[in-house]
C-alpha cells in the first residue's frame, strides 16, 4: 500500500516491510520491519516514518490546490 511519497508498506508472510532510506555505499536500500502480529505497533512506527517524510517531502503546489 502507497502511503505517501516514498512511502511503500508491503506485508510479507509475517512482517511489514517499508523502505527507511538509501545506503549509498552499498547502492541499496533500507528496510525497516515489524511482526504481522503487532500491527497496531507497526502502524505507530510506520506513521513515524510518513511524519518524516511529510516534514521532507510536502505536497507539490498542484496537489495541494487540488486538495482544496
Amino acid at each position: 500500500m502507497s502511503v505517501w511519497v516514498g512511502l511503500v508498506v508491503w506485508c510479507y508472510g509475517e512482517r511489514f516491510w517499508w523502505r527507511t532510506g538509501w545506503e549509498a555505499r552499498r547502492r541499496g536500500f533500507v528496510y525497516a520491519w515489524h511482526p504481522t502480529t503487532e500491527p497496531e505497533r507497526a502502524a505507530r512506527r510506520i506513521t513515524f516514518r510518513y511524519r518524516e517524510l511529510r516534514e521532507t517531502h510536502p505536497l507539490s503546489e498542484l496537489i495541494a490546490e487540488s486538495m482544496s
